[in-house]
């Protein structure tokens, strides 16, 4: 079968199975007056998300029960867990999640996961090692101290892009904290430590799974350098494209602000990852 026929099969199986999970395990609330765009940006995320996939099954430097474990865990982990957990801690701004539909965010996903990433693993003929299609492979690695690094960064980004892009929102400010008010980004922090001093622990840990999440793409993607980089900002900055799509839970201008906000700041920490889990590799390219 010719890529671009196999690709539009993938695309397909993946749009159904994509969409299986929510008639199996429908929303418990609907989305009142969607966008006349909202079945574009549907096509556009599931165009994104298929190409995610592929891309992890061709590239990742493994095959078979090893391959779709950790295509699951890359894709499944920074698509669906890590921006579930967040919607598990601020569950109380979006009381229409109830607790049957918060577990569900994380299972349909999941259905979608594990049914469609052994199919495109076959399809694409990596069940079975090929040693002739052997490709050098740069390993990268972390540390502990960079790990550490790295998730107190990524407490500093996501407060960072937290106040200067999603809180520059009105919506955002009144959404989170029934109030327009703006503190400032000093007084914000002072006011979080007040009122909520564990959040920083909360993010300081997301930062550690985000990284713990994302290991098998520095250990086992294959190519350059330059490559696990760029993949590392790609995948990490991918997520965010879930808010394009109308939600029942968040008002519109709060859920692209969070996209505006997700993609950046995401994007930065990628950057972040790619280049400390690969800078002791720059004299083997």
């Amino acid at each position: 079968m010719k890529p671009p026929l196999k690709f539009l099969l993938l695309f397909l199986i993946f749009s159904l199975l994509f969409i299986l999970p929510a008639v199996i395990i429908p929303f418990d609330i609907k989305i009142e007056n969607p966008s006349e765009y909202n079945a574009f940006m549907i096509f556009l995320l599931l165009l994104t998300e298929v190409s995610v996939i592929l891309y992890l099954i061709k590239r990742l430097n493994l095959w078979g029960m090893n391959l779709f474990f950790f295509v699951v865990i890359i894709f499944w982990g920074l698509h669906t867990f890590m921006t579930q957990v967040e919607t598990w801690y601020f569950k109380e701004a979006m009381p229409a999640i109830t607790h049957e539909e918060l577990r569900n965010l994380f299972l349909r996903p999941l259905i979608t996961s594990i049914t469609f990433i052994p199919l495109a693993i076959w399809i694409l003929g990596k069940w079975k090692q090929d040693t002739s299609s052997a490709e050098s492979h740069i390993r990268g690695s972390l540390n502990w101290r960079k790990i550490l690094s790295l998730s107190v960064a990524y407490v500093a980004i996501y407060f960072t892009f937290g106040y200067f892009v999603a809180w520059q929102f009105e919506e955002v400010r009144i959404f989170y904290s029934g109030s327009p008010e703006n503190a400032g980004f000093i007084g914000g922090l002072k006011q979080t430590w007040q009122t909520n001093s564990t959040f920083f622990l909360f993010q300081l840990f997301r930062g550690f799974l985000w990284i713990m999440i994302g290991l098998p793409i520095i250990f086992y993607l294959k190519g350059s350098k330059r490559e696990k980089i760029i993949a590392c900002v790609i995948l990490y900055s991918i997520p965010a494209i879930q808010l394009v799509v109308d939600n029942p839970f968040m008002p519109q201008q709060v859920r692209l602000a969070h996209l505006l906000e997700v993609s950046t700041s995401n994007g930065l920490f990628g950057l972040l990852i790619g280049y400390a889990s690969t800078r002791n590799d720059a004299n083997r390219q």
